[in-house]
């Protein structure tokens, strides 16, 4: 069974490639290209690959079409690891505002594919009081253990107004099937207080802010699950084995190069700008780079420009293939 003390380097949360298809606001996964930005970031030699999440626009599928995005494209992950005789863990996204749903859509995903662990997010919408945040991680939690799949909790309150503290975290941390958590809420106060008061070969704390790698795992922090690295994802990668070494000079540098590029990713709502990128579709209500208004659209297109444009990084030796989709 997959353990907290694997949770360690780079995971790539995975953008889903859409194409349209019939009428205007109708687009369906585009499988040949999911399957070369998955090979692109395996050639690149991440730890992870996460599927179905926020960047993956898990939350435009009905429950069928998350399972069979989530099938399909770890089917494919498995074989083609298999091929180049690599070890790349298998997340898969699974979360709801709903807990019955999220443990439905995890049992489903479960027993359809082999994922090492699911990403489950707090209740959004909702905004649960801290009390039905453990009562939700704990009932997720206890439904995957006959499946002896563990959980790693997803706390971004900038999408989900619902705000994971520190103590709740630290509470959940001593279940046995949970075993770490994305921290996206930007404090790193809280960051420091949760790897204080948890224990590292039971839970890892691992970054869900691409611009702040570095210092979370100068706390303490084991990696980071992460959108920009769709399309830099050697970089991440290397970005995390420095900090993973103590090499912290170097891996400050590298974090300072690597700002531009987060923040052509962040420059208006994930996943927009990766697809933007990527030559791909997003389905409604978000829109394409395109349709943005002015200022806005010249601004992330200037900013994407920029981000693209940087031919090297440093501490970075050997460029692999990078994920680019024609």
């Amino acid at each position: 069974m997959f353990t907290a003390e694997q949770i360690e380097g780079c995971y790539v949360a995975l953008i889903t490639p859409m194409r349209q298809v019939g009428y205007k606001h109708i687009y369906e996964v585009d499988y040949d290209h999911y399957f070369e930005v998955i090979r692109s970031c395996v050639d690149a030699g991440v730890t992870g690959l996460l599927f179905a999440g926020t960047t993956g626009q898990s939350a435009t599928f009905s429950h069928d079409e998350h399972v069979e995005v989530a099938t399909r494209a770890i089917t494919y992950a498995h074989k083609y690891v298999r091929e180049q005789g690599q070890k790349v863990q298998i997340f898969a996204s699974a979360g709801s505002n709903a807990t019955f749903e999220a443990v439905e859509l995890s049992e489903r995903i479960v027993s359809s594919v082999q994922v090492d662990a699911l990403l489950h997010v707090t209740g959004y919408y909702n905004n649960p009081p801290q009390e039905g945040l453990i009562a939700h991680f704990e009932t997720i939690a206890n439904a995957l253990q006959p499946h002896q799949v563990p959980i790693i909790m997803y706390n971004v309150p900038s999408r989900t107004k619902s705000d994971l503290a520190a103590e709740t975290t630290i509470q959940l941390a001593c279940h046995p099937n949970i075993i770490g958590i994305k921290e996206a809420s930007g404090d790193l106060g809280k960051v420091d207080q949760i790897i204080a008061h948890t224990n590292s070969r039971q839970f890892r704390v691992v970054s869900g802010e691409d611009h702040l790698v570095y210092e979370i795992m100068r706390s303490g922090g084991t990696g980071v699950i992460s959108a920009t690295a769709n399309r830099w994802p050697e970089e991440f990668q290397q970005l995390t084995e420095l900090c993973k070494e103590g090499q912290w000079e170097a891996g400050e540098e590298l974090q300072e190069a690597l700002l531009p590029c987060c923040e052509a990713v962040f420059c208006v709502k994930n996943p927009i700008p990766l697809a933007y990128m990527f030559n791909s579709s997003v389905r409604l209500p978000l829109v394409g780079i395109s349709q943005l208004k002015e200022p806005i659209r010249q601004e992330a297109e200037r900013k994407i420009q920029k981000a693209l444009s940087i031919e090297s990084f440093p501490h970075v030796t050997a460029r692999t293939r990078t994920a680019k989709i024609s």
